[in-house]
């Protein structure tokens, strides 16, 4: 039965996607499919973990048994193939898909841009979002996130695993919001291609990168040194067993790291793109 409640929402959101959503959205566009694709498969997850996450019943896929995630994303996967090659054969996306899987569509960094160059054009020229363009909207939108991706990492590690795990949910959504945000107040040029800019937003874009790249680096040493520490500490206690370790984590704790890395990977261009814009107008 829990089975089938599963397939049935993965059927349903595949059905929208490759009926509905693709069609209208994406279109021939695949580095939109691919980015809605990811988006769009987390609501049979989720729909999974609202319906299962306390009771975490067994779930039998073909000759196994397994939990409520794996088998979520096993059938997601064997289900969604198919229409995948069928859509990618219908509108002749096959090598377009594949140049961008391989990075060798003929633009340098092509297959890692989250925006192509229509889109960044049409953001260079529109005024509909010049609400977070400005310098107090770009600053509260900065440190917000910021905020936002700090207390939502330590509630989900201090939350545990009970009822309020659910609320992580509402975290994921509101992550993807603000990564949106932020793209839209700089006008994609953190994830733009080089052909869609001049030479002082490609210097931008590229400087933007480079700031990234030390503030995730400062992240990953901090997760490092965490799990050093961790280390250390484990091994000065009178019960340890040297150089064994036992790290009890919960299923959100696990997603506390995950998206906090995952967030910053996805965001840190944008904000430094705003840090430059901040600072340059400060020192004026």
């Amino acid at each position: 039965m829990n089975e089938s409640l599963v397939v049935f929402v993965i059927l349903a959101t595949l059905a929208a996607s490759y009926f509905w959503i693709y069609p209208k959205y994406a279109g021939n566009d695949v580095k939109k499919m691919a980015w809605l694709d990811f988006a769009l498969g987390f609501i049979p997850l989720g729909t999974s973990a609202i319906l299962f996450w306390e009771s975490d019943p067994t779930f039998r896929f073909i000759f196994f048994d397994t939990n409520w995630f794996v088998f979520t994303l096993l059938a997601l996967t064997l289900l969604e193939l198919p229409l995948f090659f069928w859509y990618l054969k219908a509108r002749g996306l096959g090598k377009a898909y594949w140049q961008l899987m391989v990075g060798s569509s003929g633009s340098q960094g092509s297959g890692w841009e989250t925006a192509t160059v229509k889109s960044v054009e049409k953001q260079l020229n529109d005024t509909q979002w010049d609400g977070l363009r400005t310098q107090g909207a770009k600053r509260f939108l900065l440190i917000a996130t910021n905020i936002f991706l700090m207390s939502g990492t330590v509630f989900l590690i201090v939350v545990g695993d009970n009822g309020w795990t659910a609320l992580s949910l509402i975290y994921i959504l509101l992550l993807f919001t603000f990564w949106f945000l932020l793209r839209k107040s700089v006008r994609l040029v953190a994830d733009a291609p080089e052909e869609a800019l001049d030479e002082r937003l490609i210097q931008i874009r590229d400087r933007s990168y480079v700031i990234a790249y030390r503030w995730l680096s400062m992240l990953a040493i901090l997760l490092a040194t965490a799990l050093l520490g961790f280390s250390i500490y484990t091994d000065s206690q009178a019960e340890s067993s040297v150089f064994t370790y036992s790290i009890p984590l919960t299923w959100p704790q696990v997603q506390a790291v995950f998206w906090l890395i995952f967030a910053y990977t996805a965001m840190l261009p944008s904000m430094a793109v705003i840090g430059q814009e901040l600072s340059k107008k400060g020192t004026k």
